[in-house]
């Protein structure tokens, strides 16, 4: 099964290209240690210790980044994926309510005002309106297909 990429907040890409800043910094360090003993470049031991040992904490930190943003970006991709499975859920109850809406109006309508009244009774003003809205389009367009439970 595929599953959707979301993009990624500004903060994590601004973490991650510093990440890749760190990375390149390191190599430097490392292509310039590796052309100056190239270039017969003679350091002391200790001195050698000392930028080793150094370059081996610049490893652990990039390496706690890169793990820190993987878990970032999996947590965020979960999240993003539950948010949008939840909207599609909300979405597909909102078309069955205009559903339900419908046929009662049409096929029970001694209880059209009651329903209509405790339907309506959690909107706003300006969700009412669009939600009426929506059924006189389904009205128009599939009322037959609706009262026949074909959609």
């Amino acid at each position: 099964m595929e599953r959707k990429e979301y993009e990624m907040p500004d903060e994590y890409k601004q973490n991650l290209a510093h990440s890749a800043e760190f990375i390149e910094t390191r190599e430097g360090y490392r292509k310039q240690i590796r052309d100056g003993l190239a270039a017969g470049v003679r350091v002391s031991a200790a001195d050698k210790a000392m930028v080793d040992e150094k370059l081996r904490e610049f490893d652990v930190l990039i390496d706690g980044l890169e793990r820190d943003l993987a878990a970032e970006y999996e947590r965020y991709q979960a999240e993003m994926a539950k948010e949008a499975e939840l909207a599609e859920g909300i979405a597909k109850a909102m078309v069955l309510a205009k559903h339900i809406y419908i046929i009662i109006k049409h096929q029970k309508p001694t209880r059209f005002e009651s329903f209509t009244e405790a339907a309506f009774g959690p909107l706003l003003p300006e969700e009412r309106e669009e939600f009426l809205d929506d059924v006189a389009i389904l009205e128009t367009t599939q009322l037959d297909a609706i009262l026949n439970g074909e959609v």
